[in-house]
């Protein structure tokens, strides 16, 4: 099994921390962040739980989720988990929002999981 590694960065000019979770078998119960949180599953297979909706997310898929979004993940096959991830601040998700949109709101994401490998975007439910 892979040796279990967690690293994390906050770049000051961006004001983004960016994380790295590596050979990770362990659960992740039910909690939630003050941030968005944009992640890739690298390796591995979880079922996923947000927003009272279960998902398998797998290699290749994005994770995403808005400040205040309960989420859990458990370990769904036997390759431990490998994920790379961006925590960006409601501050600065908004200012963001309006550099790209010319609006000052804070976006929300419709779903927390992408699967670009199905084809249509989606993940299907379990």
């Amino acid at each position: 099994m892979k040796q279990e590694a967690r690293a994390a960065v906050y770049d000051e000019k961006l004001r983004v921390e960016a994380y790295r979770l590596a050979g990770m078998a362990q659960p992740f119960p039910a909690h939630f962040h003050a941030y968005y949180v944009i992640g890739l599953v690298e390796e591995g297979e979880r079922r996923l739980v947000c927003k009272q909706r279960e998902y398998v997310i797998r290699r290749g898929d994005i994770v995403l989720f808005n400040p205040g979004d309960s989420h859990a993940c458990a370990q769904a096959g036997g390759v431990v988990l490998d994920y790379r991830g961006f925590n960006i601040a409601k501050e600065v998700m908004l200012d963001l929002a309006r550099e790209v949109t010319g609006r000052h709101s804070l976006p929300g994401f419709s779903r927390p999981a992408v699967a670009p490998r199905a084809g249509d975007g989606t993940v299907a439910g379990v």
